[in-house]
């Protein structure tokens, strides 16, 4: 059986068969490495139990520097490229000496750092990004990240059947926008508040994220704690008319196909225009008052029309997306 070992950055709990994390598509990843694959694991330790979890059939091995000395002919599989990723990576080659495998790139790392450090951190993520892909060969989840000859493509989904059962129909008299994910800088929620505020039309935007001390009350804007069941997620779209992604910077926001898979249209701005690809349902507009205004109009003028075509949507699932997964890594 081919051997990986999965270098993350993110906080991961193991016990009795299943695995945690506060990262959805991060135990979606491993769940589906593990289903075919001996897996060796390299991440940070939660203590208790996270938002997101999924079982497992055999049994992940944790390790740390120096278990590596006594791994052979093992295959490397890392989760985006960090600061301590790429310190594991580096000693992980002098160890190891003749490392390979895949690095798979959830987001464009070069925008991420400059939003978050300016050109400094573009010099950062750059040296990272360079030493990583001497070493691995790259998964990337959209062009847009990485364009490379070589690059293999895989659109990542956590859709099952149950994304499109029992949709339910919502009023179109006013706005009811929804912002759904992290409060970061880069992911352009504080702008979008700034932005939605001088609007001259009736509105309500909900927005459920991370830590709702983060943002103060405002008119007409509803901030809610991070939301994991499913249930209350699909009541969460459901709810509510248009979904609004601001981003600055995105690969294959999970976000959206899931809006779309509820049957609610995404407005984008202009800086991630590149997700909009073939699907039906997305609309991109300036990141100003006057084009945001229009684009929300002409949504709530044409919804059902709008619905009609979202139904042509090809819409990957989480089983599509960790097949085509081990199909790459089994090469």
């Amino acid at each position: 059986m081919k051997k990986y070992l999965i270098i993350s950055n993110d906080l991961i709990h193991i016990k009795n068969q299943k695995i945690s994390s506060d990262f959805n598509d991060t135990v979606n990843i491993i769940s589906a490495v593990e289903k075919k694959f001996q897996i060796f694991l390299y991440s940070r330790i939660s203590k208790s139990k996270n938002s997101f979890s999924s079982f497992i059939k055999k049994k992940i091995i944790r390790v740390n520097l120096t278990d590596l000395f006594q791994l052979k002919k093992i295959n490397i599989f890392m989760i985006s490229i960090t600061p301590r990723n790429f310190i594991f990576l580096v000693f992980s080659n002098f160890i190891l000496k003749d490392i390979r495998g895949y690095v798979i790139l959830r987001s464009n790392g070069h925008k991420e750092y400059y939003s978050k450090f300016g050109i400094f951190g573009v010099y950062i993520y750059n040296y990272m990004f360079k030493y990583v892909i001497k070493k691995l060969k790259i998964i990337s989840v959209s062009k847009n990240i990485n364009n490379k000859k070589n690059n293999k493509y895989l659109f990542p989904s956590e859709l099952d059947n149950s994304w499109f059962k029992n949709k339910k129909k919502v009023k179109t008299k006013i706005p009811l926008l929804l912002y759904f994910g992290r409060f970061r800088k880069e992911k352009g929620i504080y702008s979008l508040i700034d932005l939605i505020e001088k609007l001259n039309i009736k509105f309500k935007l909900t927005v459920a994220g991370d830590d709702k001390s983060i943002l103060t009350k405002r008119k007409n804007i509803s901030v809610l704690d991070k939301i994991t069941n499913k249930k209350k997620i699909f009541n969460l779209y459901d709810s509510h008319n248009i979904f609004i992604l601001p981003s600055f910077t995105e690969g294959a926001p999970k976000v959206v196909i899931e809006s779309l898979a509820r049957m609610r249209p995404v407005i984008v701005f202009n800086e991630i225009s590149h997700i909009k690809s073939n699907f039906k349902g997305i609309f991109v507009c300036d990141r100003n008052v006057f084009s945001l205004e229009k684009t929300i109009k002409f949504i709530l003028k044409n919804f059902s029309a709008i619905q009609s075509e979202m139904k042509k949507n090809d819409l990957t699932t989480k089983e599509i997306f960790q097949s085509n997964l081990i199909k790459i890594l089994n090469v």
